[in-house]
């Protein structure tokens, strides 16, 4: 029985990491959807003010200085939009290791829970045989001797 003791603490010790492990990936996830949608704003910008600057071309209506703060202006998004989206690739490859470490923990859990369940029926069995053998001496010890 010290053994499925210890089993079971193993179990819980498992069961904590694997929930330390699903927090983790919930933080992750949460900076990874954070990081999405500032890169999602900034496309938004981007194509806003391109499309200001396509109606400002198209109406005539534009100076040399203006127009070289829209062109700087838009260098300047795309600029963070690669950064943001470098910024998206290893917040991805994070919640992805942290999914890695998830799905290892649940399955060191279910081994050391499968481990236990052969220790309790290996102690069943081992009960039963001795159950049988008191009552197969019981019953040999009653028999007529001749």
């Amino acid at each position: 029985m010290a053994r499925l003791d210890t089993l079971k603490r193993i179990i819980q010790v498992k069961e904590y990491k694997k929930s330390e492990a699903e927090i983790e990936l919930q933080k992750a996830w949460r900076v990874l959807k954070t990081e999405q949608s500032q890169l999602d704003l900034l496309e938004k910008h981007l194509s806003d003010n391109t499309a200001a600057l396509d109606k400002k071309k198209n109406s005539r209506n534009i100076n040399g200085y203006e127009l070289t703060l829209y062109y700087d202006y838009i260098e300047t998004l795309y600029k963070k939009i690669d950064a943001q989206t470098k910024v998206v690739a290893e917040k991805t490859l994070e919640m992805e290791k942290k999914q890695t470490e998830l799905v290892e923990a649940y399955r060191e859990v279910k081994t050391v829970e499968v481990l236990k369940d052969r220790v309790v029926s290996d102690e069943r069995k081992k009960m039963e045989r001795q159950t049988q053998r008191e009552m197969d001496f019981v019953y040999l010890s009653r028999l007529p001797r001749n």
